[in-house]
């Protein structure tokens, strides 16, 4: 997946970008035929991976950094999980069991209850910071900024392989 830059996106941006994911997400997934839709986002695309593969790893990824952002909002020195600043560290072992209503629905709802996280962070709470186990450092505005950019990416490559499969 090719990198976006979110280096420029303010926190208002961020929370922008977390509220329109929903819409987004369904519209790549409502451009499917009737009735073949569940079938033909479980199709495995180009890379292996399947669309709805790609919806619930974005949800996997929100739940993951929403906790980080709070980790940091709440607690002096938090230490974070390597996944939160390294993509690579991001495998989600378990086998994907939800539905493409059930994924759509917690995108819904995850991709909310994170642009609330970084709406109601303190603008004094930005540049608060944590450690990776493993080392480095990341900001709470880096994690915000990080969510949208699997955001992003994951829709960008939802609809190359809805596209490959349909």
């Amino acid at each position: 997946m090719a990198d976006h830059d979110q280096s420029h996106l303010s926190p208002n941006d961020c929370v922008v970008a977390m509220r329109t994911w929903p819409r987004r997400y369904r519209a790549a997934f409502g451009a499917l035929p009737e009735g073949e839709s569940a079938e033909i986002a479980a199709r495995l695309g180009p890379n292996g991976v399947s669309a709805l593969d790609l919806a619930v790893a974005s949800v996997r990824t929100w739940v993951l950094l929403e906790k980080a952002l709070n980790d940091i909002r709440l607690t002096e020195s938090p230490t974070l999980h390597p996944a939160v600043g390294d993509p690579s560290a991001r495998n989600w072992e378990s086998t994907i069991t939800e539905s493409l209503d059930s994924a759509l629905d917690q995108i819904d709802d995850v991709s909310a209850s994170l642009a609330d996280a970084i709406e109601t962070l303190p603008s004094t709470d930005w540049t608060r910071t944590a450690l990776i186990a493993g080392g480095g450092n990341i900001d709470a505005l880096s994690v915000a900024r990080e969510a949208v950019r699997v955001g992003a990416e994951n829709l960008k490559e939802i609809e190359r392989t809805l596209s490959a499969v349909s």
